[in-house]
């Protein structure tokens, strides 16, 4: 099988950058984009087999790209999993409304991050399939 790919929409290039490192050490290959039209170009490109989304961006916010890719993307469903520190049940049940696979709060560790991931491709969400 080759490398799944995960696409991280998070606005904190920082960020977004060590969790790319981290999950490269893994044999997972990491495709950023830190907005909502970024993230579009990039998934154009390149199907992931995950996307993990940040809720709070600037211009167009995680949620409402999510409702757009579910209503508007022609490919293979793609588990999306929110990523936020806005993490009380309201913003969990907003997220998950809105077409997520999951949720995950901010901040975690690599560890919880690379068992959401091996879970997802566990259960056969992979578009290498």
């Amino acid at each position: 099988m080759s490398k799944p790919i995960v696409l991280l929409i998070d606005d904190e290039r920082a960020y977004a950058e060590v969790i790319r490192d981290a999950l490269l050490t893994y044999g997972i290959e990491v495709l950023l984009a830190h907005n909502a039209m970024e993230a579009l170009e990039v998934y154009q490109e390149k199907v992931p087999d995950l996307i993990l989304l940040d809720v709070m961006m600037p211009e167009i916010d995680g949620l409402t790209l999510l409702k757009w890719l579910r209503e508007h993307s022609e490919k293979d469903r793609v588990p999306i999993h929110i990523v936020s520190a806005k993490a009380q049940d309201k913003d969990r049940d907003a997220a998950l409304k809105a077409g997520a696979d999951g949720f995950m709060a901010k901040p975690f560790t690599i560890e919880e991050l690379k068992g959401l991931i091996a879970r997802t491709f566990a259960n056969g969400h992979s578009n290498k399939n």
